[in-house]
């Protein structure tokens, strides 16, 4: 059995020729893809329209990069409060507590003990709710 594949982004510096590039045929310009010459025993990139094949410059074919570090902008929600499909919170998010309307101080979830009341909370500006 062969040798598992190391990766280039560790410790050890590799060379260049380790890295992954596309190759093109020279004829047809189409991609060159891997293929094992069973004969040489070597690798080999062929055109799969003009079967043109050149030998391989590194054993490498594939690499799995992980990416170990979370991203800067992970959690940042900055642009949350201009999207128009997202929206009003019901809850404050720092406390928990039921969100208050400015205008007429009732409560967001739109119940109110008064029903004459209920066509003026409906027909509020959603986006006045705070």
């Amino acid at each position: 059995m062969s040798e598992s594949p190391v990766s280039s982004s560790g410790g050890d510096s590799k060379s260049n020729t380790d890295q992954i590039h596309f190759k093109f045929c020279r004829e047809c310009s189409n991609l060159l893809y891997p293929k094992e010459d069973r004969v040489q025993n070597r690798l080999m990139f062929t055109c799969r329209t003009c079967h043109v094949a050149e030998p391989a410059t590194s054993a490498c074919v594939y690499q799995n990069k992980l990416n170990l570090q979370v991203g800067d902008t992970a959690g940042v929600t900055q642009d949350v409060g201009s999207d128009p499909t997202v929206g009003i919170p019901e809850f404050c998010l720092h406390c928990g507590e039921e969100l208050a309307c400015s205008k007429c101080g009732i409560m967001s979830s739109g119940s109110c003990a008064d029903d004459s009341l209920q066509d003026e909370i409906e027909e509020l500006d959603f986006f006045s709710m705070t």
